[in-house]
């Protein structure tokens, strides 16, 4: 029976999330207004780096293998037809342009008149347009084509122990900007599921924290709707 365990949805809602949010943000921003837009590419980039350290599953797991993965993966990965390699490969691609973006809208702070700062807008817009298409349709090839090869190739049990090792190579601070994505983007099924995963394996204090996140982070009828089902 193939294992049930999702280490890519929770994490890609989240990153759905961030990408809807800036791009909201960048076609409607004041480029002629400095400090608006100072405000601006100090997100975008914020976003960006946290992006990148929860992103790329398959590069954490690469960097962190222990010896079981390091002989599951490749396995994978010939079976699959260099999926894993050409999924990691992307991924570093996206860095590339996500960097490429951050300094053109640091250039872009620099201009000295606001028609100059208006017109370089437009242009850093439909750039982040370009790299937004890209990752969207990396994530969804993940979630169509990784997520039932691992489900097929790993049982419950490793993919909670990739799990865990991904949360623990993510300082506090990094990781809890993350999950306030996350847990506002989950339907309420998946965040039932996700905070039983984590009262189950984490330690008290820090599955009170997340409910903390939660609760702060998640619109009220559908928190009330998760507490009733956990017993909360």
């Amino acid at each position: 029976m193939p294992a049930k365990e999702d280490l890519f949805t929770p994490i890609h809602k989240a990153l759905r999330s961030m990408i809807y949010g800036l791009s909201t943000r960048l076609q409607t921003n004041d480029f002629a207004n400095v400090a608006v837009s100072t405000a601006l590419v100090t997100d975008l980039e914020n976003n960006f780096a946290a992006a990148r350290s929860a992103g790329c599953v398959l590069c954490v797991l690469s960097q962190h293998a222990t010896d079981e993965e390091t002989v599951i993966f490749p396995s994978a990965a010939r079976t699959d037809g260099g999926l894993v390699g050409q999924l990691i490969e992307e991924h570093h691609a996206l860095t590339r342009q996500e960097l490429a973006i951050a300094e053109r809208a640091h250039a872009l702070l620099k201009l000295g008149s606001a028609d100059e700062r208006v017109s370089a807008g437009i242009r850093l817009n439909q750039d982040a347009n370009e790299l937004f298409a890209a990752y969207l349709a990396h994530m969804n090839r993940e979630d169509t084509e990784l997520v039932p090869a691992m489900q097929q190739r790993f049982t419950d049990e490793q993919m909670l122990g990739m799990r865990g090792r991904i949360i623990g190579q993510m300082p506090r601070d990094q990781l809890f900007f993350i999950l306030g994505w996350m847990v506002s983007s989950l339907n309420v099924t998946e965040l039932t599921d996700l905070l039983a995963t984590v009262r189950q394996g984490a330690p008290p204090p820090f599955f009170q924290a997340v409910t903390e996140l939660c609760a702060s982070k998640v619109e009220p009828a559908r928190w009330a709707e998760v507490t009733a089902r956990i017993g909360l």
